[in-house]
């Protein structure tokens, strides 16, 4: 009888620690999500896929129907080479992003989106994503970017995008860590001062009911939550946060509202 007392003891040992080991890999395994109230640009979009304040991809015209992905420094966007030109894959939703997609070019391969009427994936594409990876130090991690694209290619519409935060890890395209439904379009807010040291005011064009605002570090990770926001004027206090650049977001009976960026500065 002691003998299968132990037994059951060390296997109800065992599967507490692969269930703690499940939890702990769940936790660390975290998607950066971003949205973004919706960017046409008439120029050049700047993308930080992961917030820090770098710029990890240029999505740019270089001439007025030529739409282009330049990514910057060792990051890279998956893609083909086609008749000397490297074009950059429109992906559709819920396909896997890692190393295994296909082939990956650097900043010395930009490529070419769409060109014109029939060039390029993109052309005339609605809600695809483009594949990226970001590198960081040594570390390697994986991402998108969804965006729509005219028919012939003169404007082009940034909506959001995401990087898995464990390097080498995999991600689906149009995967979120938000668990919360979106609005088909956000609200835009005002921000003043921003950055700013000590208290900011952030003006929405609608009367808020019970919405709450909750700040995030550069890691996805909550960090203060105001609850019971009522009004259209919202007056944010630092409190103790450190110094850095963070993101605010807005929702609403369990609807996102909006999103942004904030730094505060000593």
């Amino acid at each position: 009888m002691k003998t299968k007392i132990t037994s059951l003891k060390k296997v109800a040992s065992l599967c507490f620690l692969m269930i703690l080991f499940l939890f702990t890999s769940k936790l660390s395994a975290q998607i950066i999500y971003t949205d973004i109230p919706d960017a046409t640009p008439n120029a050049t979009y700047s993308l930080d896929l992961n917030n820090d304040t770098s710029i990890d991809f240029l999505i740019q015209f270089d001439s007025g129907d030529k739409v282009m992905c330049k990514p910057q420094n060792k990051n890279a966007y998956s893609g083909n080479f086609v008749g000397g030109v490297h074009l950059p894959w429109a992906i559709s939703v819920s396909t896997s992003i890692c190393d295994s997609l296909a082939t990956w070019y650097d900043a010395t391969n930009p490529g070419t989106m769409a060109y014109g009427t029939s060039l390029g994936y993109w052309v005339g594409e609605t809600n695809k994503y483009l594949a990226l990876k970001l590198i960081v130090d040594t570390n390697t991690y994986y991402g998108w970017l969804r965006l729509d694209l005219l028919a012939n290619s003169t404007s082009f519409t940034i909506k959001d995008y995401a990087y898995q935060s464990t390097p080498n890890a995999c991600i689906l395209s149009g995967q979120t860590s938000t668990g919360m439904k979106e609005n088909s379009s956000l609200i835009r807010t005002t921000i003043f001062p921003n950055p700013f040291n000590s208290t900011t005011t952030i003006q929405t064009p609608c009367n808020l009911k019970n919405a709450s605002l909750t700040i995030y570090n550069a890691f996805g990770q909550a960090l203060k939550q105001v609850k019971g926001l009522t009004g259209q004027t919202i007056s944010l206090s630092r409190d103790n946060l450190p110094s850095g650049l963070y993101f605010i977001r807005l929702t609403e009976e369990n609807r996102f509202l909006a999103t942004e960026k904030i730094i505060l500065t000593d």
